[in-house]
């Protein structure tokens, strides 16, 4: 804001304040035909009058004092209820199995083939958390699998526990 702008507008609001609260000139201050001060009197009389008489019909219409229900203060003991009888199912089922432990994380990292009598022989090379292992067909691998047989790009290995077989492929 430029001083030049900020002059102008503070210049508009002193006009306007000034305006605005300039003295009430005498029109304004002319109130209309005075009523007798008498006649004020008796209607504001007989207003309280009438005031008087409506509290005094609400005084005699007393309602009779009841006992509340609740009483936030004092503790009374709760009825006694009996106890709720659930039976029992019939059928117990029996609990669930655990769950497996889970399978030790293998994979396949390499498959080699050497030529043993004229024959190709295959090799796997299989990685676990504990290590690498170089196994043949028919080697066990941690205990847990069996090498059942070596392809070009995966292996099959069977559980000792279930019999259940998986396959670790290359690149997976």
């Amino acid at each position: 804001m430029t001083w030049k702008l900020y002059a102008v507008v503070s210049a508009g609001a002193f006009v306007a304040t000034y305006l605005m609260s300039s003295p009430v000139t005498e029109k304004a201050r002319a109130t209309p035909a005075a009523a007798p001060a008498s006649a004020r009197q008796s209607a504001a009389g007989s207003d309280i009058v009438e005031l008087a008489d409506q509290l005094q019909r609400r005084q005699r219409t007393t309602v009779n004092y009841r006992t509340p229900g609740r009483d936030p203060f004092r503790f009374q003991p709760r009825a006694v209820r009996p106890p709720v009888v659930i039976a029992a199912p019939a059928v117990v089922e029996a609990p669930a199995p655990p769950p497996a432990p889970p399978l030790p994380l293998l994979t396949l990292s390499g498959i080699a083939t050497d030529m043993v009598g004229g024959q190709p022989q295959r090799s796997a090379v299989l990685s676990s958390p504990v290590g690498v292992a170089i196994v043949h067909e028919g080697e066990s691998v941690a205990g847990l699998y069996t090498v059942v047989s070596i392809g070009d790009e995966s292996v099959e290995l069977e559980s000792t526990a279930d019999r259940s077989r998986r396959t670790l492929r290359l690149g997976r």
